[in-house]
């Protein structure tokens, strides 16, 4: 291991191995002072100065999964301690109640109640917590669907307090419950005399509900969808839906699923008689081990007849644990297979592959609140970036408000991959910020809204927006994904006090640098046009040597709403596939006039790569289909992109 050591040591400090033409030995200092050119939510120079005052209103949503139902009473065969009582209705329950009225959902909410009255009472004043349950209203000009009960928080205090207060809601609340599913062959548990499930089996299932923290049921065979089994990116779970198989369910939070998940498919190996052993491996370094879309590890299993479990990729994120419960540990790699021998040949594979390791590393800023958005919302699919790049992206805990992260990888090329698909996600979410310049002028009126009513205020725009939105100084924070920032200004206009007052308005939007000149036009021809269109102000600001930010500013909520819809349809859509390389001089044409009459019809960019464009020959593995074509256009003609792709592959089967 020693020699890893070396090689992350020497990576730390730059990127040693790395080409100049990558660009990337760009300084932090000079990023910084790029991305300090104006601090994030500062208003803008135009703005007359406020009376400070330090108190700080931060409203967000806990994201409780209140729409997930228990398993149907009838076919659970067996469910462990507690469990049924938690996931199934009381008897006598009327049809038709909603799913969030489980008892697993209510407890869940009075908890957090409680963990609100507490830090509340605790604090001297100095805080209160705040929780109200709602369901939204169904409001016809919002796109969102209302997501069933949405419970929010409310916190008072100053800005140090109040941020502290809310990663430590999130990070002792059961938040993002799921359910995974493993299917078991029914001879393997049932019992050949008395035809019912060995009782041994029951007893381990519920030891290991107890031993991990969820609830696990065992349900009777049953034909059905196969999109509805959660597998996880590691689950081994083969074809769902066959109906000789009994379905062990497991409920709980993400991590708490995936260790359960894991000591089930081990005791199905333990009931085959096969044998278990761990080997220890540094948690970053296990998708790097796997490979790309985990190539090496199924070589391994393959070569070995043996099945590796890895941990789950994300365990100092959250900081739950349920009661009782024991993590599993981060850097032990189960391993089984029929014989001893086996193993010890696993082993070895994996520690050869383990030296042969080149690591490179790079840490990029990501503003923290996105952070926290995708940890929330998008972590499924920055495990799928991670899987098929090889690559592992260390994140700072949940509400930490720390903006590092950490990407490392085994090529510079892979590394890149990741960082930039990391950067698109945190595009997803939007921030803005709203500032009421003279509270209502008329003699005699209310200078400001009471505390309660700020409370209230900001509890109806989370809601109903489901973005997380912050009130201080007389100005409005939002932060959430793009759809959820809109509605919440679209609930902000609506307040009596926001309409009556002079207020400005600014939203930023993350685009990558490369696209600065698609969205901005010939000469600023574009972005020109929307500010003389709808009356806003349009800035670019460079955030970091990977985004940068676009802000529309406006003094009124229309034309701010209008001048953001024009920049949005700017945007790029685009659409990538795999053309087999062979077929892209036919595709392009003599000149370029084949794929130059089809860009000129569909008004679409399209670009081709190949083997050498992607990293030279050989690097580029022939059982993983690269997407090697992009073609992009402004998002106003998205629905053009599926008729280019349409084209060129309609050529691809003529040639």
């Amino acid at each position: 291991m020693h020699k890893i050591s070396n090689f992350t040591g020497q990576a730390r400090h730059g990127w040693e191995r790395m080409t100049p033409t990558f660009g990337m030995s760009r300084p932090h200092s000079e990023m910084a002072s790029h991305s300090l050119r104006r601090p994030h939510g500062a208003p803008p120079p135009m703005t007359p100065p406020t009376g400070v005052d330090p108190t700080v209103n931060l409203s967000f949503n806990v994201p409780f999964s209140s729409t997930l139902a228990g398993p149907e009473a009838d076919d659970v065969l067996h469910a462990s301690p507690g469990a049924l009582q938690r996931w199934s209705f009381p008897e006598g329950t009327p049809e038709g109640t909603p799913v969030h009225q489980l008892p697993v959902h209510t407890s869940n909410i009075e908890a957090l109640r409680r963990l609100c009255r507490q830090i509340t009472e605790s604090s001297n004043g100095r805080a209160e917590a705040v929780i109200t349950s709602s369901e939204p209203k169904i409001v016809p000009s919002l796109q969102r669907r209302p997501q069933g009960l949405a419970t929010n928080v409310c916190i008072t205090g100053d800005g140090e307090t109040v941020r502290k207060l809310r990663a430590k809601i999130l990070n002792e609340t059961p938040i993002l419950l799921r359910c995974a599913t493993v299917d078991v062959d029914m001879h393997l548990v049932v019992d050949g005399t008395t035809k019912g499930v060995r009782p041994s089996v029951l007893e381990h299932l519920d030891t290991l509900a107890a031993y991990t923290g969820t609830d696990i049921f065992l349900l009777s065979p049953k034909l059905r969808d196969t999109d509805s089994a959660v597998v996880s990116s590691y689950g081994y779970a083969s074809d769902n839906g066959l109906d000789q198989r009994f379905r062990v369910s497991i409920y709980g939070d993400m991590e708490s699923t995936e260790h359960a998940k894991t000591r089930v498919l081990i005791m199905i190996d333990q009931i085959l008689k096969r044998h278990v052993d761990a080997i220890k491996l540094e948690l970053t370094m296990h998708t790097l081990v796997c490979g790309r879309t985990r190539k090496n590890i199924k070589l391994i299993e393959a070569a070995t007849g043996t099945a590796i479990y890895f941990p789950p990729p994300f365990p100092r994120i959250f900081g739950y644990t349920p009661p009782g419960a024991h993590r599993r540990s981060e850097d032990e790699v189960y391993i089984t297979g029929e014989a001893q021998d086996q193993i010890t040949r696993a082993k070895q594979k994996l520690r050869e592959l383990v030296m042969g390791v080149k690591i490179y590393v790079k840490d990029v800023m990501v503003n923290s609140n996105k952070i926290d958005n995708i940890l929330l919302d998008r972590l499924d699919k920055v495990r799928k970036v991670m899987e098929m790049n090889g690559s592992y992206v260390l994140f700072p805990q949940l509400g930490s408000q720390r903006g590092l992260v950490r990407i490392q990888g085994t090529e510079v090329l892979h590394v890149e991959r990741t960082v930039r698909e990391i950067m698109a996600l945190a595009g997803q979410f939007y921030s803005a910020s709203w500032w009421i310049i003279v509270p209502d002028p008329s003699p005699g009126a209310a200078r400001t809204p009471s505390p309660v009513d700020i409370r209230t205020m900001l509890s109806d725009i989370c809601t109903h927006s489901g973005a997380e939105v912050s009130f201080d100084n007389l100005t409005f924070t939002i932060n959430g994904s793009d759809d959820a920032v809109k509605a919440a200004m679209m609930v902000i206009n609506q307040i009596p006090f926001v309409q009556r007052s002079q207020y400005q308005m600014r939203v930023k939007i993350e685009l990558a640098n490369e696209h600065k000149e698609f969205v901005s036009g010939k000469k600023n021809g574009k972005i020109n046009k929307i500010m003389g269109q709808s009356n806003v102000q349009i800035i670019f600001d460079g955030f970091n040597e990977y985004n940068f930010y676009i802000d529309v500013c406006g003094n009124q909520y229309e034309s701010t709403k209008n001048g953001l819809d024009l920049v949005e349809q700017e945007m790029p859509a685009s659409i990538s596939f795999h053309v087999p390389d062979q077929y892209h001089k036919r595709i392009i044409g003599i000149g370029g006039q084949h794929i130059q009459r089809i860009m000129k019809k569909y008004s679409v960019f399209v670009k081709f790569s190949n083997a050498m464009d992607r990293g030279g020959m050989g690097k580029e593995d022939d059982d993983i289909k690269v997407d090697n074509v992009i073609c992009r256009t402004p998002a106003r003609n998205a629905q053009s992109l599926d008729l280019v792709k349409q084209e060129i592959m309609d050529m691809v089967e003529k040639v």
